[in-house]
């Protein structure tokens, strides 16, 4: 037998590439979801084609450190992995997983597609009990009771709702990289069997099964990501590790089966992988340390592919071993002739976060990605402004409306910018107390209600604008990071950014507003006491999810350059960033970089 399976090794690395392809059997796995784009259909027929007869190399790499890992492995070997991995984090500052590195992880993630990659996401998810950014040990490896477990999985619990907001950050990211044609194996809750993640160690179908299939069916069904290939994972095996087939969600949920693997590759745990999958879905090792080897791979052929952990290439292999592996013929890296070639970068520019926005929102967001080198003032700094700026006043709805119009008509577009009175009846700059905020957010009190109510008055202008096919750039609640209204300074997914969420849910899905195209407008203040400093400002962003471009309220015309600006844009992403100054700048030269300049009503 042993003799056999030397020769049967030897026969397999001896074969050219069209050969050991050219045997390759024709591909049946269809994605689990029936609506998946071509991309991600494509996605799935390239893994299964490879299963069972090659096996893709791969390297993950930490949020905060972009491509580090996988341009190591290409220093090691002269190949870069074909898989790339990534992860959304949770940490804060300069740490290697702070969430502040999520916009240059999606740009890095774009950018490596286009190059010949095949991306993989993971997200060590914060509790739902705790607020980003974390500590490791104490959030993503904390526990929860049984109790709050369940309240997780029971619709309209405050923890169930804590939930939806901390999953709907990570869909706008998601959507982002929708939107640039980029397919993903998105593996989420991750390790599922082991006991040391608070999502984990919970067998059964009500345990974290079924957690699998709640942020399955809220990604698809609500947020219609259809650029995703799920891939369910566990752990190999282990005293802290349950068995595995207690933790599969269904075959209707999954598309790649995969296992964690920091070990001997026992072909017990590939057996168990191969009769979860059966013979229509493709296998793979989601996470290694040290590699497999290829008589492991001759074994046990079906693994789609392996990805190696940050900095384990080296510290987990020898540098013998990563020449041999990633020049074997069996072993596929980016930009190998039997691999697809990179996919162009999409024509058109990114949609409206809005999935229903009207062809006039449509419209205006491409005119903010094209037309970037334009600087635009407010009606009363210029004769001739391509935006002008209006204050919604809910008591003079007709008079903003002809006035929005006319600028309309006239080729201009108009941004609309809310502040809303305080719904306990104090001034707009009176801050509310806790007690005040707490009440504000639940459904059924009174603060909540009068909330709505302050919504539902200006609805009339905005029907009238959707009804024209007039699109504005919308503005509400803006510099939330300030001190400046009843709303700001309020940090964190139960702060401002859960009243963005659901002024856009009210207006989008209750009153089927689309004409809107969300604008974000952080407040630069400057060196003033309690102001905050500019590395916070991902604690008031409401993520990529309802916000097509940001606009920066400057009060200092000499902070325009600043590391604050820097920092939003780096919050932004790829997103548009306008500014809206205060006072005149006194240097043009100083606007640029922009997609246009408004100077505030004086």
């Amino acid at each position: 037998m042993k003799l056999f399976f030397h020769s049967f090794l030897i026969a397999v690395l001896l074969l050219p590439p069209s050969v050991l392809f050219a045997q390759s059997r024709q591909p049946d796995a269809l994605p689990v979801n029936p609506d998946a784009t071509p991309a991600a259909r494509a996605l799935l027929r390239e893994i299964d084609t490879v299963s069972g007869h090659g096996t893709l190399s791969g390297q993950h790499n930490f949020p905060n450190s972009v491509s580090r890992y996988s341009d190591r492995v290409y220093e090691l070997t002269g190949h870069y992995p074909a898989v790339f991995g990534q992860d959304f984090g949770f940490s804060g500052g300069e740490d290697k997983d702070s969430t502040l590195g999520r916009p240059s992880m999606i740009d890095e993630v774009i950018r490596q597609y286009r190059s010949g990659a095949i991306i993989a996401l993971t997200w060590h998810s914060v509790r739902p009990t705790d607020d980003e950014p974390v500590t490791f040990h104490d959030s993503v490896q904390g526990h929860l009771t049984d109790w709050e477990f369940r309240q997780i999985l029971t619709p309209g619990t405050d923890l169930y709702k804590r939930w939806e907001r901390q999953v709907d950050v990570i869909a706008g990211y998601l959507q982002e990289l929708q939107a640039a044609g980029v397919p993903v194996l998105f593996r989420p809750y991750h390790e599922m069997n082991g006991n040391w993640f608070w999502w984990g160690g919970r067998p059964g179908q009500n345990g974290t099964a079924a957690l699998y299939r709640q942020i399955y069916d809220r990604y698809v069904h609500v947020h219609h990501l259809n650029n995703l290939i799920w891939v369910w994972n566990v752990n190999s095996p282990s005293p802290n590790a349950g068995p595995v087939d207690q933790y599969f969600p269904g075959q209707n949920y999954v598309d790649v089966i995969s296992m964690d693997i920091y070990g001997s590759f026992e072909q017990s745990y590939y057996d168990s992988m191969v009769a979860l999958a059966g013979s229509h879905k493709p296998i793979a090792l989601a996470e290694v340390g040290a590699m497999p080897t290829l008589q492991t791979l001759a074994a046990q052929p079906r693994w789609a592919y392996f990805m190696m952990w940050s900095g384990m290439a080296e510290s987990a292999n020898s540098p013998a071993q990563l020449q041999a592996m990633f020049h074997a013929p069996n072993v596929i890296n980016r930009n190998d002739p039997r691999l697809p070639a990179p996919v162009p970068p999409p024509t058109d520019t990114p949609p409206p976060a809005d999935l229903e926005a009207t062809p006039s929102a449509h419209t205006l967001l491409a005119r903010l990605y094209t037309n970037r080198s334009v600087a635009a003032s407010s009606e009363l700094a210029a004769k001739h402004p391509d935006i002008i700026e209006f204050p919604l006043d809910a008591s003079a709805i007709g008079t903003t409306a002809d006035r929005i119009r006319a600028a309309s008509n006239a080729g201009k577009i108009p941004l609309l910018r809310w502040t809303p009175a305080s719904p306990t009846g104090a001034s707009v700059s009176t801050p509310l107390t806790d007690f005040e905020w707490a009440e504000l957010l639940k459904s059924g009190t009174a603060l909540h209600s009068a909330w709505l109510a302050q919504i539902d008055t200006i609805i009339p202008l905005l029907d009238q604008l959707e009804k024209q096919h007039i699109a504005v750039l919308w503005s509400p609640l803006p510099q939330a990071n300030a001190h400046s209204f009843w709303w700001s300074g309020r940090p964190g997914p139960d702060g401002s950014r859960a009243l963005v969420r659901e002024l856009h849910e009210r207006l989008t899905s209750e009153h089927r507003l689309h004409n809107l195209i969300w604008l974000w407008e952080p407040a630069l203040t400057g060196p003033i006491p309690g102001s905050l400093p500019p590395a916070r400002l991902d604690n008031f962003y409401p993520g990529p999810l309802g916000v097509d471009a940001l606009m920066v309220d400057v009060a200092d015309p000499h902070a325009v350059q600043g590391y604050g600006v820097r920092g939003v844009k780096a919050i932004a992403g790829g997103k548009p960033v306008g500014l809206r100054l205060q006072a005149p700048m006194p240097d043009a030269t100083s606007t640029s970089g922009f997609s246009w300049t408004d100077i505030a009503p004086q």
